[in-house]
C-alpha cells in the first residue's frame, strides 16, 4: 500500500470519511456504518507512520459525540442514548496536535450532563483547563473543589453540564477551519464561556444547526455563539421557541447576524420571527414551519406577509407552512386536519421583487370554508416567480390554478415549474375537485411550464430540514426534503 501515490491513497481513505462522501451533510456517530468507517481510518493510522500521515488528517475531518435523540415514528418512542463520546480525548488531541485541529471542518455535538466514562478522564481534563487559561482562551468552568475525584452524583445541579459545555466550547475554539456545527441542546443553551471571552472568533464557521434534545430552547439563547461567528451564512433552528421554560426575551432583538443568507426555523412565534428577521439584512432563503401538537402555544394571529416585511427586498426563496399531524385511531386513521393555530391566509407577496421560489401550504391559500377564486394565485405571486409548490393540497384549487396557467405568459413570464403536493388522507368528498385541480396540469405543460404531482405525508417533523438528520430514523421528512432526496432514497436510508 505504501508504494501507491499519496493522491490515490487520499482518494481511497476518503471513501471512509462521512464528510468527504457527504458534503454539506452533518455527521452522526449513532449510525453504525459511520462508526465502522471511523474504526477503519483509526486502524489505518496504526499501520505505519507513512499511512498514518495520510489517513489521520482524514480521520479528523469531522467529529460527532453521538447520543443524539432517536425517535421511531411507529409508536413515537423517543430514546436518549448515553454512550461514550470521547470528548476529553478528542480535545486533548487537538490541543497537542494543532495540525489535526486544522483538519476539523464539521462537528455534531450533543450537549449533556450525563458524562459517561468521564470519571477516569478527569486528569485528562485538568491540563486542558490549565492550557486554556494560559492561552487566554476560556476561563475555568464552575466546578466543585473536589472535582478531580469524578464523583458526579455529589456535584451540584448544572455542574456536570457546565463541564461538558466548556469542553465543547474549547473544541470549537481550537478548530480554526470549522465550517459547520450541529448542536443538540436544551433549555439554558447559552455559551457562557464565549460570552466571557468576546475576543474569541470562529471566523470559518458558515453553517450552524440546532435542535432540542430533551427540552426545547430559545433562538436568542445562543447570542454569544452568533457574536463569535460573524461569517455565519446558514442557520437551521428546530424547536427554537423556548416554550417549556417559557423564556421571555426583549422583543427588540439585536442579534449579530449580518451575513446570514439562509434561515430554516420552526416553532418560533410570529412576533419573535419578525424581530429575528430584522437582524438578517442579507437574508435570501427562508423556511418556516409550525405544528400545533401543543395547542397551548401562543402563536398569535398575525399576517404572515407583514412578518416577512424586513426581508422583502432581499428574499429569493420562501418555504412556509403548517405541518399537519398524523393521528392513528385504529382501524380508521384520522383525515388531514386544518391547524388549530390557524394564521390568516397570505393575501399577496407581489411586493417581494426578488422572490423566485415559493413553497406554501394549501391552508395558507384557503381556509376550509373559503371559495376557490380565479385570481387567488394571480394576486399572491410576484412577477419574478419561477417555481411554485403548493403543499398539503386537501381541497380543490382548480379555478385559481387554471387562471394562473392562462395568465402566466403575460403576468409571470419567468414561471418554469408548478408542483402540487397532494396531502395524504384527504376527505373523500374532495376527491373530484382535487382530480380536477390535477387535470389543469396539461395547460401548464402545453405552455412549456413543468407540472408535477407529489404526495405529502402527514406527521412530518421540522427537524428533518437539517441535512442528514433523517438518516437512520423513521421520522417523516418535510415535503421539500422528501422532494430532494426522493421517497425511495429516504426509505433506503431508514
Amino acid at each position: 500500500m505504501e508504494s501507491l501515490p499519496v493522491e490515490l491513497l487520499i482518494q481511497i481513505f476518503s471513501s471512509f470519511c462521512f464528510h468527504c462522501q457527504n458534503p454539506g451533510v452533518f455527521p452522526n456517530a449513532d449510525l453504525e456504518n459511520e462508526r465502522n468507517d471511523k474504526k477503519v481510518l483509526a486502524r489505518l493510522c496504526r499501520t505505519s507512520k507513512f499511512i498514518c500521515s495520510v489517513a489521520q488528517p482524514i480521520l479528523y475531518h469531522c467529529y460527532a459525540t453521538g447520543n443524539s435523540r432517536v425517535r421511531k415514528e411507529i409508536d413515537d418512542r423517543v430514546g436518549f442514548p448515553n454512550k461514550l463520546d470521547f470528548l476529553p480525548q478528542f480535545v486533548r488531541t487537538i490541543v497537542q496536535r494543532p495540525d489535526l485541529a486544522a483538519q476539523v471542518t464539521t462537528m455534531h455535538i450533543v450537549r449533556t450532563d450525563m458524562l459517561a466514562g468521564y470519571e477516569t478522564h478527569m486528569r485528562t481534563i485538568e491540563p486542558l483547563i490549565e492550557f486554556s487559561i494560559s492561552r487566554n482562551l476560556l476561563r475555568k468552568p464552575s466546578l466543585p473543589d473536589d472535582w478531580l475525584d469524578g464523583h458526579f452524583s455529589k456535584w451540584r445541579l448544572g455542574q456536570a453540564e457546565s463541564l461538558h459545555r466548556w469542553l465543547v466550547t474549547l473544541a470549537i475554539v481550537l478548530s480554526p477551519r470549522l465550517e459547520s456545527l450541529y448542536l443538540t441542546i436544551d433549555t439554558n443553551a447559552r455559551f457562557f464561556a464565549l460570552e466571557d471571552s468576546p475576543h474569541l472568533k470562529l471566523l470559518s464557521l458558515r453553517t450552524l444547526a440546532m435542535v432540542g434534545h430533551v427540552l426545547d430552547y430559545h433562538f436568542n439563547e445562543l447570542e454569544g455563539l452568533y457574536a463569535a461567528a460573524p461569517n455565519l451564512e446558514t442557520i437551521y433552528a428546530c424547536e427554537a421557541s423556548g416554550w417549556i421554560a417559557r423564556v421571555v426575551y426583549d422583543r427588540d432583538y439585536k442579534l449579530p447576524l449580518p451575513n446570514v443568507k439562509r434561515l430554516a426555523i420552526s416553532d418560533l412565534i410570529l412576533d419573535d420571527l419578525g424581530n429575528l428577521l430584522r437582524c438578517t439584512p442579507k437574508l435570501e432563503d427562508l423556511e418556516y414551519y409550525w405544528d400545533d401538537l401543543d395547542e397551548g402555544k401562543e402563536y398569535g394571529f398575525r399576517v404572515l406577509a407583514g412578518v416577512l416585511e424586513p426581508v422583502k427586498a432581499t428574499l429569493k426563496r420562501l418555504c412556509i407552512g403548517f405541518l399537519p399531524r398524523s393521528v392513528h385511531l385504529d382501524p380508521f386513521p384520522k383525515l388531514v386536519e386544518p391547524p388549530v393555530i390557524h394564521y390568516p391566509p397570505i393575501e399577496t407577496l407581489r411586493e417581494f421583487p426578488r422572490l423566485e421560489y415559493l413553497s406554501i401550504d394549501c391552508f395558507l391559500l384557503y381556509q376550509e370554508e373559503d371559495r376557490d377564486t380565479a385570481n387567488r394565485l394571480i394576486d399572491l405571486l410576484p412577477p419574478s416567480i419561477r417555481f411554485l409548490r403548493i403543499s398539503y393540497v386537501y381541497r380543490g384549487i382548480g379555478r385559481c390554478l387554471r387562471q394562473l396557467a392562462i395568465d402566466a405568459p403575460q403576468k409571470f413570464p419567468l414561471l418554469e415549474e408548478v408542483v402540487l403536493g397532494i396531502s395524504a388522507k384527504t376527505n373523500p368528498s374532495n376527491d373530484s375537485e382535487i382530480e380536477s385541480s390535477i387535470a389543469v396540469g396539461s395547460i401548464f405543460e402545453d405552455l412549456g411550464i413543468k407540472f408535477s404531482i407529489k404526495y405529502d405525508l402527514l406527521g412530518a417533523h421540522s427537524r428533518t430540514i437539517i441535512p442528514g438528520d433523517i438518516i437512520g430514523t423513521l421520522v417523516t421528512p418535510v415535503p421539500r426534503v422528501l422532494d430532494e432526496v426522493g421517497y425511495e432514497e429516504w426509505a433506503r436510508w431508514n
